[in-house]
Formats: structure tokens, sequence, C-alpha cells
């Protein structure tokens, strides 16, 4: 299984925090595209911003004017790609630090969920959410990272 991905930083303070980004992205939509059941090359593309990047993103696109972690963006039949995930760093930062977990697990639970969600899965309701969770401890357990889903602490 191979992924393809292209891969923005557009908030330098990520690049500080994560040095090792690239294979951390790499890892984690690999765990993902595994516990999927992706078999195929899959393509993506991450980009790294702020919270006030995300913000206006998630304005646009959501009707929400306030800052979230993790945006997806399927890509239109047409592309080859499977779409774009945006993280913010302030908020996946607070997180991480509210849950008392490092910076690199949590961006790659990010990830994970991105990447689901560009396969088509949500959390709308109590049984989309179940079937979404169990993918993704399945692929960060394939990371040795923790279920985030343990504790009262998760979201």
């Amino acid at each position: 299984m191979q992924v393809g991905i292209d891969i923005a930083i557009l908030e330098p303070r990520w690049s500080e925090a994560l040095t090792d980004i690239e294979a951390l992205c790499l890892r984690a939509a690999k765990a993902a595209a595994n516990a999927y059941g992706h078999a195929q090359s899959q393509e993506l593309s991450i980009a790294f911003i702020d919270d006030a990047q995300i913000a206006r993103l998630n304005a646009d696109y959501r009707g929400k004017d306030t800052p979230t972690n993790v945006l997806s963006f399927p890509a239109d039949g047409h592309n080859p790609a499977m779409g774009d995930i945006v993280i913010a760093f302030e908020t996946c930062q607070r997180e991480a630090r509210d849950k008392a977990v490092s910076l690199s697990d949590h961006t790659s639970h990010l990830l994970i969920h991105g990447y689901l969600h560009l396969c088509g899965y949500d959390h709308e309701d109590d049984s989309e959410a179940q079937i979404m969770e169990t993918l993704e401890i399945q692929a960060l357990a394939a990371l040795n990272i923790a279920n985030p889903y343990e504790d009262s602490n998760a979201g």
C-alpha cells in the first residue's frame, strides 16, 4: 500500500514543534489506509495552518465562525486524489496539552480522523461515531498510540 502526500506547512510553528512532520504524515496516512482497507495507492494533500486560517475555512465551508482542529475536503470525482486535510496549530497544541498527550500523537490522531472523513466516514450520530472511532483506534494502535477515547478527556 502506497500513500502519496503533498505537504504544505503554512504555519512555521508546526516545523518547530514537529521536526519529523513528513514521516509522521506518511505513517498516519498508511495506518488510516490500512484500517480502512485501501489496497491501492492513495494521494492526498495536508496543510498545516494556524487557527485564523482554519477559522476562515470553517466559516466559509461549514458556516461556523470559529477555529477547529481539523477539516477535510474530499476531492471531486474527477480527481485521482482523495482530497485535502488541514490542521490548525494552536487548537491542536492546546488539545494535546489538555489531553496530556504528545503533539505528535494528537496530530497523528487528527490526520487519521481527517483521512477517514475523506473516505466518507462521519460522526453526526452515535452509530456513525462508533464506527469511525473504532477505525481510528485500530489505526492508532498500529502506531502504538493509546486509544484517545478511553478516558473522559477524549474529544
